[in-house]
């Protein structure tokens, strides 16, 4: 059983929660934003530009830990914050099927 996040109580993913793309989504990028088809259920999502970049974060599987130090070296925010934000879009996206942990 999945540990729960001390961050957030409904979220799954923890410091070492393994992130990884799932294969039954097929994205491009368009005018600098990604774009994606979940192949299984038919649903078309968008990605802003921190979305996008986060999603190409994910092309090798990381730990939930990893890429937040990574997007902290690269944006101007503090760590908890882009932690509790990216948590929540993770979230978002494992409840639709493109991103999976393991």
């Amino acid at each position: 059983m999945p540990t729960v996040s001390t961050t957030d109580p409904t979220s799954t993913i923890t410091d070492a929660t393994i992130l990884s793309r799932s294969p039954a989504v097929l994205a491009a990028e368009v005018d600098g934003e990604v774009v994606m088809m979940s192949i299984e259920r038919g649903h078309y999502f968008g990605l802003d530009d921190i979305g996008s970049d986060i999603w190409k974060r994910l092309e090798l599987p990381c730990t939930f830990s990893a890429l937040i130090d990574g997007l902290a070296t690269d944006y101007d925010a503090d760590r908890a914050t882009i932690a509790t934000d990216v948590r929540a879009l993770l979230d978002r996206m494992m409840a639709d099927d493109v991103v999976r942990p393991g």
